[in-house]
């Protein structure tokens, strides 16, 4: 038994190998997608042998070790919220009083609004994260594996999960070992680090802002239009009531707002998956309904259990995807250093959710659509991916439009050219904080 993390890392291709120990603290190690930040966690729980990048060898660690997924439905088990919190408990102790008095306990730490009978499955997938880290520290584990679990999170829910993350290190002196694709987390860790295809060092560079950017493209005949808008969710919770807003003359309109106040929501009242009680929405271009592909922030809802190949196809088929633009789409996956030939038979399960994503929005922008809507695109995405997909879209925003859902507000502010705020009920296109600015 140990109080510590211990292991030897080596990248046999380039000769780096280094011993790394990690105590009680916070521990924040920032890597773009495919690094293999998922591959280190399992490799140090003995879920996987080898990667074809590094090699993780004399693992020490310590005996009650719990996970939080990048997935965050991965993590949940139960059908109601109540089930969920108690679950980890009830495998460890079958005495309900003592149950009862740590789930009163674990309810104090829920920074929202809880309804026991509630089934997870409608919950936002921010709030679904913050979920999961509170039942992860629930049974007072001595080391935590974060793989991306708050990339959910808008910045001031983010502020608050680390705060409690802090108290539950403070009280229990646990280790957390936090591994993301944000480069702006790195400033929350008591040590931080960098994971690159070669090696793990210290992070010693500096974190540079994303830059406005500017359209140049008129856009005139594209009308976002809410009037008296009713929602009622899940039966009991008015997420939207009377709502109005007219949004006109935008090539990329951002939509924004905290954990749960309903951005997902919206696109699907926009798409009519969901039916307002009262009221309108309509999404129209120059008097006709546009045409319109959504990647929600759960991107393998879309291609199900085909692989990447048949979803082309399926586009191809469905007239969206003429085929003199395949080899287009394909230079710009190469672009983002993936190779098409290699991952065309994959499926969901094959794939980083964050690789899913990028793929799944290069082949919808080389399609026949006149909208996108985004549901969380810059998620798992490193700083230098979020740039190779803002050049992407950029280039799709010539003679087309974008709707991009997202509680990154740094890239909300810097890409689109009309803001919507949930929370505000506003239309701006000012650059608010983000959570590297405090």
């Amino acid at each position: 038994m140990t109080d510590k993390l211990q292991f030897n890392l080596s990248f046999p291709k380039f000769k780096f190998e280094k011993s790394f120990t990690f105590e009680s603290g916070l521990h924040v190690i920032y890597g773009e997608s495919g690094r293999g930040k998922s591959a280190l966690i399992n490799q140090i729980l003995g879920f996987e042998k080898e990667h074809e990048n590094f090699v993780i060898s004399h693992i020490n660690c310590p005996d009650e070790v719990q996970k939080v997924f990048q997935n965050p439905d991965t993590q949940i088990v139960s059908s109601t919220l109540n089930g969920e919190l108690a679950f980890s408990l009830e495998c460890r102790s079958n005495d309900q009083k003592a149950i009862s008095k740590k789930l009163e306990e674990i309810r104090e730490y829920l920074i929202f609004e809880i309804d026991g009978n509630r089934h997870p499955a409608t919950l936002s997938g921010g709030e679904k994260e913050m979920l999961n880290i509170v039942t992860a520290f629930s049974v007072d584990p001595q080391l935590v594996l974060i793989d991306d679990g708050l990339s959910f999170l808008n910045p001031n829910k983010k502020q608050e999960m680390i705060h409690y993350i802090q108290d539950r290190i403070e009280f229990s002196n646990c280790i957390v070992f936090w591994l993301t694709s944000d480069c702006n987390d790195l400033q929350f860790g008591n040590t931080q680090w960098e994971l690159s295809l070669s090696s793990m060092e210290e992070w010693k560079g500096q974190i540079q802002p994303l830059e406005k950017i500017v359209h140049h493209t008129k856009a005139n005949d594209m009308y976002l239009n809410c009037h008296d808008m009713t929602f009622t969710y899940n039966g009991n919770s008015n997420l939207f009531e009377g709502l109005k807003m007219q949004i006109d003359d935008f090539r990329s309109l951002g939509i924004t707002g905290s954990n749960g106040s309903g951005k997902t929501t919206l696109a699907k009242l926009l798409l009519q998956i969901e039916k307002p009680e009262s009221g309108s929405i309509s999404l129209t271009k120059t008097g006709e309904e546009a045409s319109i592909a959504y990647l929600e922030q759960f991107p393998e809802k879309m291609i199900g259990a085909d692989s990447l190949a048949d979803f082309v196809e399926r586009l191809v088929s469905a007239e969206k995807l003429e085929k003199h633009k395949m080899n287009l789409a394909i230079n710009n996956l190469k672009s983002c250093q993936l190779e098409w030939a290699q991952i065309k038979e994959k499926t969901a399960l094959d794939l980083p959710w964050s690789t899913l994503r990028l793929v799944l929005t290069i082949w919808l922008i080389n399609c026949e659509y006149d909208m996108l809507i985004l549901d969380e695109p810059t998620f798992g995405l490193g700083r230098q991916q979020v740039l190779t997909l803002t050049h992407h879209l950029q280039l799709y925003l010539k003679n087309k439009y974008l709707i991009i859902i997202s509680h990154d507000t740094e890239f909300i502010y810097t890409f689109c050219d009309r803001v919507y705020d949930l929370d505000q009920r506003t239309i701006n296109a000012e650059k608010k904080n983000s959570i590297a600015n405090g």
